[in-house]
């Protein structure tokens, strides 16, 4: 091949090159191809007071306080990490305030085994003031349609001398009322107690869960105010009443739960 032939040839090769690296190949420049973004760790944070603290339908603070709750959770790939905290105040302010529940939970998102339906499992750990500590083990599952109805199960594998199991069947159903700001949730939920500690309990019997019988009900509604893109402001309203005579025996009866929580989210 002649002089010039061979310098056509390089010209066409140098040019070939340019054009692939312009079309962004990064083999063209001898660089390895970008990985793509690692997951993040998503979250939030959050503070509320409230008149009551409601669990279960027990009432798990004194009549003369209210309580200040908060807590946060992180969320890396399918897993949550939680923490939450419940503090109880006297009914003349924060001078005499008392840490009573530290609560730590762990939750698994299970990648989608059923069409529109979501599953979770999880564990959560109770850390108590005024009782001994204790676990459970939970799993929900949520079909994802009119009202969300979702079910719960609960088994305490700590403390509970019997079965520890505590079952919930519940609706909810989100109302837009001004798009992307305010937001009406309402919910309902009736739960069924089969010898669970933390549901059902005495001062001379903290550990048998007394009953498997039908436990309590409950009728919630919380407004969702977004102030900013990440902050939402949150009153909240619950109903709960008993639903079987070995229910109200332990002392769940008709409760009015109410306040206010804010919401920083990251």
């Amino acid at each position: 091949m002649s002089k010039s032939g061979l310098l056509a040839a390089a010209l066409v090769l140098m040019l070939g090159s340019a054009v692939m690296a312009a079309d962004g190949d990064p083999h063209a420049k001898g660089e390895a191809p970008a990985l793509p973004p690692g997951p993040k760790v998503n979250g939030d944070a959050y503070i509320g007071v409230m008149n009551k603290y409601l669990f279960r339908g027990n009432q798990l603070n004194a009549n003369s306080s209210f309580v200040t709750q908060g807590g946060m959770d992180l969320t890396y790939n399918s897993f949550t990490f939680s923490y939450w905290f419940n503090n109880q105040n006297r009914a003349n302010g924060y001078a005499k305030a008392k840490t009573t529940e530290n609560d730590a939970i762990i939750n698994y998102a299970v990648p989608e085994l059923v069409k529109d339906v979501t599953i979770n499992v999880g564990a959560q750990y109770f850390s108590l003031d005024a009782a001994e500590d204790t676990a459970e083990f939970y799993l929900r599952a949520t079909y994802n349609t009119l009202l969300n109805p979702t079910l719960g199960i609960y088994w305490d594998f700590l403390e509970a001398r019997n079965d520890g199991l505590f079952y919930t069947a519940s609706v909810a159903q989100p109302v837009p009322l001004i798009q992307d700001k305010l937001t009406l949730n309402l919910g309902a939920l009736v739960s069924y107690n089969q010898h669970n500690p933390s549901a059902a309990y005495t001062d001379l019997d903290s550990r048998s869960g007394i009953y498997s019988d039908w436990h309590n009900y409950e009728l919630s509604a919380t407004l969702d105010y977004k102030v900013l893109d990440n902050v939402t402001i949150t009153p909240s309203y619950t109903f709960s009443d008993h639903l079987s005579s070995n229910a109200k025996n332990v002392g769940i009866g008709a409760k009015n739960c109410y306040g206010i929580k804010a919401m920083l989210s990251f």
